[in-house]
């Protein structure tokens, strides 16, 4: 066996491990089934890979996330390690070509979504297999009453049964103890080994905020913030404009949402890495096994759907250890917003019968066919074929995606993107050339009024309806603009690829999971309930109210939210004389971490870090590579 210290180091780069994890590893090592409940950036991901490196043979990795899976493989296959991922979606040819790789090709890694369990063809290569680790990513998503419930999930069992002997590792960052107990019931762990880390995060203030001036709030925080920031929003429009408004004010800000593409996300995220943009205006999409340390806020400007979802969300602050705050604004409206979103247009078991029939009568599926058919998927089109509300059919097709009856691609709800890249005078120009050019091009200047200032989600039926024009024209005269440099355009022909992972089975196909509908309908009711008594509830501790949601119940008042201190963010010219002045004397005796300069006056954390953020406004300090502050 080789040794996990040396192998952490020569593929990961790391000369120690985080809090736990060399325990949890020692526990696979060991050969006993073994839970991870780690906090969002504990470093989950590598309590199962380094054990699997340290022994011979494949760890098969289930996940429910597609693209986290993808993100995992490409960062493995970049430290040099072979790894590999199956999801629906792909040709039989294809599948058969890669299970042989995983057989002979001497992996490490087989990355599995659930559903790929259910296949005869996938069964038979895993007996094959000499497999060393079974590892169970978002373990939470098998237990009835956790967090993204998926009904595959428990066809992991079957990878209990092919690998009797094999040790198993649950991972996950949000599990009540109700969700934790029936995770190790559902996997059929053998007294398992639970590592649970506390989810207190000492150096994160967590804010509760009700304002009606949202945005302000936010650019008065981030106008002095000295590290990076993260913004949430509800919708990719959002993202845009509120990157726009914060540059405006003087706020380095770039936007990321799911319907960007690939490159994109990577030129993003790695301005905001290398701190080129301060600020990621984003929705939920951003986030997900992206550990940046150096984040001094986490700012949601309107309210979560989950307390699961915020606490990891905001987790992503102060990862390094020093102060941090997560901060929640929220007016009246959205509270009612909330409701109408995650509540009141939840599909019932009749409505998603409705909609599955409807969705293979579009694709012309035959009854007892279908499984694992891949089409491409216009989600306009098809509800203005059957006059289906938009949001009703959008929930309905994400819980067909999540109880395992199809799955979307990461593409489902992505638009068009088109900015125009020349002035106006020089665009009208350009029409003249060309007839059909200049009435789709006008239509759409007509249509989208920001579209030179911003890159601009466009509709192609919408532009059809009016041009007279057929998609496939617009395409072209688009694709032909952006050859001529007139715009940047990213063109989605179609908002996603489905496909259908069971047979068409009609009302039959959701009467199996009609109680899983009920149970995941009632999760979502309680979920918004829990977030909505967590921002009313001014009385406990915000770390408190946090930490027992989780189950931990011996948590003690954090001394730093907005409960515990609320009149933090308000201090006289006087007081933040007196702090800046013993600031700058215990700089004179050497550089200090803020977490030092706390411990060494008697000042609050939150009152330190303001007037230290003022202080490198101001320029009479500054901080190192090594998050110390000295004087400039």
């Amino acid at each position: 066996m080789k040794n996990i210290r040396d192998i952490l180091n020569q593929y990961w780069g790391y000369t120690s491990f985080k809090p736990m994890q060399e325990e949890i590893i020692n526990s696979v090592l060991n050969g006993k089934d073994t839970v991870a409940l780690l906090p969002t950036g504990g470093g989950k991901s590598l309590c199962f890979q380094v054990p699997a490196m340290a022994i011979d043979g494949i760890c098969i990795v289930v996940s429910p996330l597609v693209a986290l899976m993808g993100d995992q493989v490409n960062a493995l296959k970049e430290s040099g390690i072979k790894a590999l991922k199956i999801t629906g979606g792909i040709s039989f040819n294809e599948l058969n070509a890669l299970l042989d790789n995983s057989l002979y090709g001497n992996y490490k890694f087989l990355y599995l979504s659930p559903e790929r369990l259910q296949q005869e063809i996938v069964q038979n290569y895993i007996k094959q297999m000499n497999v060393n680790l079974i590892a169970v990513d978002e373990a939470h998503c098998i237990s009835q009453w956790g967090n993204d419930f998926r009904p595959a999930y428990k066809n992991i069992t079957l990878l209990r049964e092919i690998h009797p002997l094999v040790p198993i590792i649950a991972l996950t960052a949000t599990a009540t103890p109700e969700v934790l107990e029936d995770t190790i019931s559902e996997l059929k762990m053998e007294l398992p080994a639970v590592f649970q880390n506390s989810f207190v995060r000492e150096n994160l203030s967590y804010q509760v905020y009700k304002e009606e001036d949202k945005l302000y709030k936010a650019e008065q925080l981030l106008k002095n913030n000295s590290g990076s920031a993260i913004v949430y929003v509800r919708n990719r429009k959002s993202t845009i404009e509120i990157s726009e408004q914060l540059n405006s004010l003087g706020i380095s800000a770039t936007f990321y949402h799911g319907g960007i593409s690939a490159k994109d996300k990577a030129q993003k995220l790695q301005t905001w890495r290398n701190g080129a943009v301060s600020t990621m205006v984003a929705t939920n999409a951003f986030g997900m096994g992206i550990d940046h340390p150096n984040v001094r806020f986490v700012i949601h400007l309107q309210i979560p759907e989950s307390l699961e979802s915020y606490f990891q969300e905001a987790g992503r602050a102060g990862r390094d250890g020093e102060y941090a705050s997560a901060v929640l604004f929220y007016n009246e409206y959205d509270k009612i917003y909330v409701k109408q979103q995650f509540v009141e247009s939840l599909p019932n078991t009749s409505e998603l019968k409705k909609i599955y029939r409807t969705l293979n009568n579009y694709f012309q599926i035959p009854y007892g066919e279908g499984e694992f058919s891949k089409h491409n998927f216009g989600f306009a089109e098809f509800c203005k074929t059957y006059n289906l509300s938009s949001l009703l059919a959008y929930n309905a097709l994400n819980s067909l995606d999540r109880l395992g009856i199809i799955q979307l691609s990461q593409e489902f709800g992505r638009k068009s993107i088109v900015q125009f890249l020349i002035s106006s005078e020089k665009v009208l120009h350009y029409f003249e050339k060309d007839i059909t050019t200049s009435v789709i091009g006008k239509t759409i200047l007509r249509i989208y009024g920001g579209i030179f200032e911003m890159p601009t989600s466009i509709n192609l039926d919408l532009i059809a309806s009016k041009t007279g024009q057929t998609v496939e024209t617009i395409i072209a005269i688009l694709k032909k603009m952006e050859r001529d440099q007139v715009v940047e355009a990213t063109i989605q022909i179609t908002d996603a690829t489905l496909t259908f992972l069971v047979p068409r089975e009609d009302d039959k196909t959701i009467n199996v999971i009609s109680r899983e509908v009920e149970a995941l309908n009632n999760k979502k009711i309680a979920q918004v309930n829990s977030v909505l008594r967590y921002i009313e509830n001014t009385k406990t501790c915000r770390s408190m109210q946090l930490v027992s949601y989780f189950g931990e119940t011996t948590a003690s008042k954090c001394g730093i939210c907005s409960v515990c201190n609320p009149k933090s963010a308000n201090l006289s010219k006087r007081e933040i004389q007196d702090i800046a002045k013993k600031i700058l004397a215990l700089l004179e005796g050497g550089d200090l971490t803020s977490r030092e300069i706390s411990e060494k006056l008697t000042f609050t954390e939150d009152h330190i870090l303001k007037v230290v953020r003022l202080l490198m406004d101001a320029e009479k300090i500054k901080i190192n590579s090594r998050n110390q502050y000295n004087l400039n």
